[in-house]
């Protein structure tokens, strides 16, 4: 009975935090119930051959009967691609399994009692499921959310180590002689755990790494808005001085027009002179400096490019997002906007709409441009086969995480709209 348990126990702490670090997320009914059948039909395949083969046959059948059905459920249910649903899934088998290994070890101490080694696995299954996922699952999803190579070597890893522990017994512990296996099970749990260990740590540095790529990326961005900013301030002073030199010259002149009645010409000329006035201001999007200094040049350079813009931003000075991490996610959308309008030949049909509303505490971010063509997506993100181009919406994607957020990307009739809220 204590084996069932420990078997039933192990299911489930792997399903649920394999959901966890896939961020998986099932939205429409029609999968729920297809999920639903889909359990049902392999729930009755395991009873069935558990009751009229044994409890030794179906543990030497549990890679095909447990592990590739939970494979393939998550692969339907996953936003990534198989090769990182490959990786996780055999991380967590490795972990789960790992459970009976410290009890094997544990109770080599213990007269080699099978009770050690279930109540073991059974102590150890809550605080390693609340590790993973205050501390391991932000650097494992950004990992997932950022990188697309390498996962299927690192597969090799838990693969392997899977591997050698069938071997033991066909996870049956009555074919493992628990006393000559105690010191085997210990180095090998110990070339596992240090492999994991340099694995985080490559997770943790690589992170780190793209972190600070893009907050150079931001200041770069910054330090040219602000010199931009500055120069459009010193034109708009200049301009300013001018007009105030002639305006003495304006009104002599509209003086004359309304004096010979010809009130036509006067209400033009103040049109004409308001129209220059407007051109000489600077635009102020949000009472945020920060971010308006990169959202004036951003903005600039899209009117340059024929793009019409509409803006509704409501950003105060101090915010629970950074000021640096809201850069960021304007920069990179406003940037990809840019250039999918840029793509499109009738500058007519250029547009680009930016909202903002902060309301309880959390800000909320919509962001709509034109485009022309087909937009590709991978793990529910637009890719492109650019070089460099594509690590804007996975460092918004990183941001959204950060502060408990959640974005969208969709490409609908021409629209490609970004949604976020932090």
């Amino acid at each position: 009975m204590l084996d069932y348990i420990r078997s039933i126990l192990s299911l489930i702490f792997a399903i649920s935090v394999m959901y966890l670090l896939l961020d998986c997320e099932i939205r429409y009914k029609k999968d729920r119930y297809l999920l639903g059948l889909y359990a049902v039909v392999v729930i009755g395949m395991n009873v069935f051959v558990l009751f009229h083969y044994g409890y030794v046959f179906f543990m030497k059948l549990y890679p095909l009967l447990v592990h590739l059905p939970v494979f393939l459920a998550f692969v339907f249910l996953s936003k990534f691609k198989p090769s990182k649903v490959f990786f996780v899934h055999w991380t967590l088998v490795a972990i789960s399994t790992s459970f009976s290994l410290v009890g094997l070890v544990v109770s080599y101490f213990f007269d080699s009692s099978r009770v050690v080694i279930n109540l073991v696995s059974y102590i150890l299954y809550l605080p390693t499921w609340l590790v993973i996922y205050t501390h391991i699952r932000p650097t494992f999803l950004y990992m997932l959310r950022n990188t697309n190579k390498g996962w299927i070597a690192f597969s090799l890893i838990p693969l392997s180590y899977c591997v050698i522990l069938y071997s033991y017994g066909r996870y049956n512990l009555d074919q493992v002689d628990i006393q000559r296996s105690a010191i085997s099970a210990a180095l090998l749990f110990s070339l596992a755990f240090s492999a994991y260990y340099l694995i985080f740590q490559f997770f943790r540095q690589t992170r780190e790494q793209l972190i600070l790529q893009d907050e150079q990326n931001v200041l770069i961005s910054q330090v040219t808005a602000a010199q931009l900013h500055f120069q459009a301030l010193e034109e708009s002073q200049e301009k300013t001085v001018i007009y105030r030199h002639d305006m003495r010259h304006h009104l002599n002149l509209i003086d004359s027009y309304l004096a010979d009645n010809n009130r036509a010409a006067a209400q033009k000329y103040i049109a004409e002179v308001e129209r220059s006035i407007d051109d000489a201001k600077v635009e102020k999007y949000c009472s945020n400096y920060t971010v308006n200094l990169i959202l004036y040049s951003y903005l600039t350079h899209a009117k340059n490019e024929d793009i019409k813009v509409e803006t509704q931003i409501d950003l105060p000075e101090q915010n629970a997002v950074s000021d640096m991490d809201l850069c960021v996610v304007f920069g990179n959308v406003i940037e990809n906007a840019i250039n999918a309008c840029k793509g499109i030949t009738n500058s007519e049909e250029r547009s680009l709409k930016i909202l903002c509303k902060n309301k309880n505490n959390k800000l909320f971010i919509q962001i709509t441009n034109s485009y022309e063509g087909n937009v590709e997506f991978a793990d529910d993100m637009p890719v492109s086969i650019k070089e460099n181009h594509g690590l804007g919406t996975k460092s918004i994607a990183a941001i959204a995480q950060k502060y408990g957020g959640v974005y969208s990307f969709t490409a609908v009739d021409g629209v490609f709209t970004t949604s976020i809220i932090l």
